[in-house]
C-alpha cells in the first residue's frame, strides 16, 4: 500500500469571453483518457491547460492566447481539496476552510505557497545574483510528471517553456525530485549563500577601500619620512597637529571620505554605461537580423540555432528594448556628469584647506626636516600625517576584512562537507542501482534493448538518453527512463506525487505491436495510487486502458463549446471571487 501523498485532478472549467464559448470536464482518480478520431482535435491542448492554470509555462498554440482563455482548477492533494483559477498570469487559489487569495504574478508568493501545499523544498540560485536563493515556479515541481508531444520526446527535462530563468537547474532539481538531496540539503544551502553574501559584501568593501588609498596616494604623497616613523610616533606627532589643526584635520578627512565616495560611484556607474552600450549594440544586431529575414515567420539564431518569433510585434519588442537601452545610456551619462562635476569642485574644496593650513605649516614641518632646506611645491606636513594615518587605518581595515573573509570561507567549506555527509556514499551507490535496474528491466519490457545503457548511471544522465537507438526505440527508451525516474521519486517521498500526464505515446509511428506494448508498460508500472493521463488517437491498440478509463472524447467541437457558454461564465467571474 503507497503511503505517498497523490495530486489529483477532479474537475477543470474553461471560459473564453472573446469567443463566448466555455466547457467542462471532469476526471476520475486513477486512469484517464483524452481522445479524438482527429489529430488536431485539442487533446493536447486541454492536458496543457491542467498545469497551465496551476502556473507552468506550457508550449500553447499562439492562437490560444487571443482567446483570451479563464481557467478553475479542482484538485485534491490526498483528502483535502483545493481550487486554482488563472487569467493571463494572475493567479487565484483557494486552500482548505480559507477564503481566496489573489497572486498578481506566478513568481514569488505564489510559487512559496504552492511549493508549500505541494512538498516541493527546491531552491535554486538567482540568475543574477547567485547568492539570492528563490523557489522555483510550479513548473519544476511538475517536469517529470508530464511528458509533452512537442518536446519530451526529443529532450528530457524540456516539458514546459522559459526554463532558462535558472542557470544549471537540472542537477538540483533532479537530485531532489530523485531522493538524493533533501530538504536538510537546501536548509543548509541558504547557510552557504547567507555566508556568500556577507563574503562578497566584505569583498566589495575592500576593494572600494583599495579604490580610495589609490585616490588618496594620487593627490597626496606621503613623505618618506613621515612613512618610517613608528605607528605610536606617528599617533603622538597626529595628536600634536590635531590639537592647533582638528578642524581642519577633519574637513581634510571628510574630503577623503567624500572623493572616495565620488570615485567608487563612477567606477560603478562607468561599468553600467559599458555594460547598456554592450546591450544597445546586441539589441540593434537583433533587430537588423529580424528585418534582414522579414519574410520568415520563425528565424533560427545563427550563433545557437534557437528558433524566434520573428513578428512584426517581436520586432517592435526588440526596438522598444533598445530605445529603453539608450535610455538608460543617457541617464547614466548625465549621472557621469553630475559626478565629474563634483569631482572638480572639491578638488577646489582641497586648494582651499591647503591654503589654510600653510600659515602653521612651517611649524610642524621643522620636526621631521633636519634642517634641509624646505623644497617648493612639497606636500605639507599635516597632509603627509593625515595620509600616513590614513594609511595606517585601511591597512588595518583590510586585514581584518580579510579575516573575515577567510572565516566566512572557512564556513562556506564546512556547510558544503555537512551536505555530503547527508547521503552517504553507500546510499548514493543504491539509488544508482536501484535507478540501472528499473531502467533495465524497463527497456526490456519495451523491446527497447538496441538502447546504449552503458554510460547511465543515474538519473542525472538524463543527456545520454538522446537520440540513443533508432528513431522508434529511442522513443520506448525515454519512456523507460521516465517511468525509472517516477519510480524513483515514488520511493523517494520527497514531496507530493503529481498526476502523470503522457501526451501521444505513438511517437516515431510505432509499429501496432509495440504501441501496444507502450500502453500496457504504462498501465502496469504507473504507482497504484497516482492518477494518470494519456492522450491519444482513437485506434485499437489504446482499447484496452480506454476500456478502464476515464475517456473524454473531443469532437470536431474542440474544447469550446458556445452552447455552454452562458452555464459556466460566472464560475470563472475571478472579480466576484470572496477574498480572504
Amino acid at each position: 500500500m503507497d503511503n505517498i501523498i497523490n495530486l489529483s485532478f477532479k474537475q477543470l472549467t474553461i471560459v473564453s469571453n472573446s469567443q463566448k464559448s466555455a466547457n467542462q470536464f471532469n476526471f476520475h482518480p486513477k486512469f484517464n483518457l483524452i481522445t479524438g478520431d482527429d489529430n488536431s482535435i485539442g487533446k493536447s491542448t486541454l492536458a496543457k491547460l491542467l498545469l497551465w492554470t496551476l502556473g507552468c509555462s506550457t508550449h500553447h498554440d499562439p492562437t490560444w492566447k487571443s482567446f483570451d482563455i479563464r481557467s478553475l482548477l479542482v484538485f485534491n492533494i490526498g483528502n483535502s481539496e483545493y481550487a486554482v483559477g488563472r487569467y493571463n498570469d494572475i493567479i487565484f487559489i483557494k486552500q482548505p476552510s480559507k477564503g481566496w487569495q489573489k497572486f498578481e504574478k506566478i513568481t514569488g508568493a505564489y510559487s512559496k505557497l504552492f511549493a508549500e501545499i505541494v512538498g516541493f523544498k527546491v531552491l535554486l540560485p538567482n540568475k543574477k545574483d547567485t547568492t539570492k536563493l528563490e523557489i522555483p515556479p510550479p513548473a519544476y515541481y511538475f517536469l517529470p510528471f508530464y511528458i509533452d508531444q512537442e518536446s519530451s520526446w526529443t529532450q528530457t527535462w524540456s516539458g514546459f517553456t522559459n526554463l532558462q530563468q535558472y542557470r544549471n537547474w537540472k542537477p538540483m532539481v533532479i537530485k531532489y525530485h530523485t531522493g538524493y538531496i533533501n530538504s536538510e540539503y537546501f536548509r543548509i544551502l541558504e547557510e552557504i549563500s547567507k555566508n556568500q553574501f556577507e563574503k562578497k559584501s566584505v569583498e566589495e568593501k575592500v576593494r572600494t577601500i583599495e579604490t580610495s588609498i589609490n585616490v588618496i596616494t594620487e593627490y597626496l604623497p606621503t613623505s618618506p619620512k613621515v612613512i618610517a616613523l613608528t605607528s605610536s610616533q606617528l599617533e603622538d606627532l597626529y595628536q600634536t597637529v590635531n590639537e592647533d589643526l582638528k578642524a581642519l584635520q577633519q574637513q581634510q578627512e571628510d574630503f577623503f571620505k567624500k572623493i572616495s565616495e565620488l570615485n567608487a560611484d563612477k567606477i560603478y556607474f562607468q561599468n553600467q554605461l559599458d555594460l547598456a552600450l554592450i546591450a544597445s549594440q546586441e539589441l540593434e544586431k537583433d533587430y537588423q537580423f529580424s528585418v534582414e529575414n522579414i519574410e520568415l515567420e520563425n528565424i533560427s539564431c545563427p550563433i545557437c540555432g534557437t528558433k524566434h518569433d520573428n513578428s512584426l510585434v517581436n520586432r517592435a519588442s526588440i526596438l522598444a528594448d533598445k530605445v529603453e537601452a539608450e535610455r538608460q545610456i543617457e541617464t547614466i551619462k548625465n549621472k557621469l556628469g553630475v559626478l565629474n562635476r563634483n569631482l572638480m569642485k572639491n578638488n577646489g574644496t582641497l586648494k582651499e584647506i591647503e591654503t589654510q593650513i600653510q600659515l602653521i605649516h612651517e611649524k610642524y614641518d621643522s620636526s621631521l626636516s633636519t634642517n634641509e632646506i624646505s623644497q617648493p611645491n612639497k606636500p605639507n606636513i599635516l597632509e603627509e600625517i593625515a595620509t600616513s594615518t590614513i594609511h595606517n587605518r585601511v591597512q588595518k581595515t583590510i586585514e581584518d576584512s580579510h579575516i573575515q573573509i577567510k572565516k566566512y570561507d572557512s564556513e562556506i567549506r564546512s556547510s558544503k562537507k555537512e551536505q555530503t555527509k547527508l547521503l552517504t556514499k553507500e546510499e548514493k551507490d543504491k539509488l544508482n542501482s536501484n535507478f540501472k535496474l528499473s531502467l533495465s528491466s524497463y527497456i526490456e519490457k519495451l523491446d527497447a534493448t538496441a538502447v546504449n545503457l552503458s554510460n547511465i548511471s543515474s538519473s542525472s544522465d538524463y543527456s545520454k538518453m538522446h537520440g540513443n537507438g533508432g528513431a522508434a526505440e529511442s522513443t520506448r527508451g525515454l519512456l523507460a527512463y521516465y517511468y525509472a525516474v517516477l519510480k524513483q521519486i515514488h520511493n523517494a517521498e520527497n514531496e507530493v506525487f503529481a498526476p502523470i500526464i503522457i501526451d501521444t505515446p505513438n511517437q516515431q509511428e510505432q509499429a501496432d505491436f509495440n504501441y501496444s506494448k507502450i500502453i500496457n508498460f504504462i498501465i502496469q508500472h504507473t504507482p497504484n495510487s497516482a492518477q494518470l493521463f494519456i492522450c491519444a488517437m482513437n485506434r485499437e491498440e489504446i482499447k484496452t486502458y480506454k476500456e478502464q478509463a476515464n475517456t473524454i472524447f473531443l469532437t470536431e467541437n474542440k474544447l469550446l463549446d458556445t452552447k455552454k457558454y452562458e452555464e459556466l461564465k460566472d464560475l470563472l467571474n475571478f472579480e466576484s471571487y470572496d477574498f480572504a
